[in-house]
């Protein structure tokens, strides 16, 4: 097979495999520390009088003063106490406009009302949509950082093949039914790690943007050789026919980790091109 077309068979099947993944099973959304109630609970029936002379002493008290609205310094300092904390971080030292714009919609919606679930939910989405729009600079990464992130993800699709195995097809975009559950954390902890990988690899490959060359002849004949040592070939890797629901629960994700592990033995350059071109192209949109 023409190394270019197989190159372009395992981008296109692993962003397949990743539609919408980080969104899907988002880590702990909703998990940005809770604000204390407001509310007062109402008085009982049948309280003894001098309670309840008291009790209608307190009623003609002012109303408690609302909560403070919410600002820059107050919506960053909860943020830092949440599991976005290192990421809020990264992204404020290194795309300092990307991190002003999400601490202004942070602030709107604080300042909105919206619920400690949402508010998390937005959060994530925002981290994402600030990664969406830069991968294609990861390109750039060194090797050991492409690799570090490549392992990251051969675990994470080892243990949605395993533990997490009822999210994995939830994972591939093959089941919308209403999870029953939070994943295990050591997916959530793994999701967590590889998106700041990824964050990782844009901030160090924006100053190297030289173009992602394709394989070889020679590093697709290798790449073919370290499939079939997995009992894969390219036509499996073209097709994409392990990604089809109907598997016992977890194979497809298991099946992807050995696609990792296969690229994982190749020499240093296939490798950087397939890994790059895997999690760094076409994934933008």
């Amino acid at each position: 097979m023409d190394p270019r077309i197989l190159i372009a068979a395992v981008v296109c099947l692993v962003t397949m495999a990743f539609g919408g993944f980080y969104f899907a099973l988002a880590p702990g959304a909703g998990n940005v520390p809770l604000r204390p109630s407001q509310a007062a609970a109402p008085p009982s029936a049948g309280i003894p009088p001098s309670v309840a002379a008291s009790s209608e002493e307190a009623l003609l008290l002012p109303p408690a003063s609302p909560p403070p609205m919410a600002t820059p310094a107050s919506v960053e300092a909860e943020i830092a106490l949440s599991e976005y904390a290192d990421l809020l971080t990264f992204v404020k030292k290194n795309f300092s406009s990307d991190y002003n714009e999400l601490l202004v919609a942070a602030v709107r919606r604080r300042n909105e009302g919206a619920s400690d679930h949402v508010f998390g939910q937005e959060l994530g989405e925002r981290f994402q949509n600030i990664m969406r729009g830069k991968l294609k600079y990861g390109v750039g990464a060194s090797l050991p950082t492409i690799d570090k992130l490549a392992a990251n993800e051969a675990s994470l699709f080892h243990a949605l093949g395993t533990e997490g195995a009822s999210f994995c097809l939830k994972m591939l975009g093959k089941d919308d039914a209403p999870a029953t559950g939070a994943p295990p954390e050591s997916v959530l902890q793994l999701m967590k790690l590889g998106t700041m990988y990824r964050f990782q690899a844009i901030a160090e490959g924006m100053s190297n943007t030289k173009p992602l060359a394709p394989l070889t002849v020679e590093e697709g004949k290798a790449f073919e050789a370290s499939l079939a040592r997995d009992g894969l070939n390219s036509k499996d890797v073209n097709s994409g026919a392990y990604l089809k629901a109907g598997l016992e629960p977890g194979k497809p994700c298991l099946l992807l980790e050995t696609l990792h592990l296969a690229i994982a033995r190749l020499q240093e350059g296939a490798r950087r091109k397939i890994y790059a071109g895997m999690f760094f192209l076409g994934r933008d949109r």
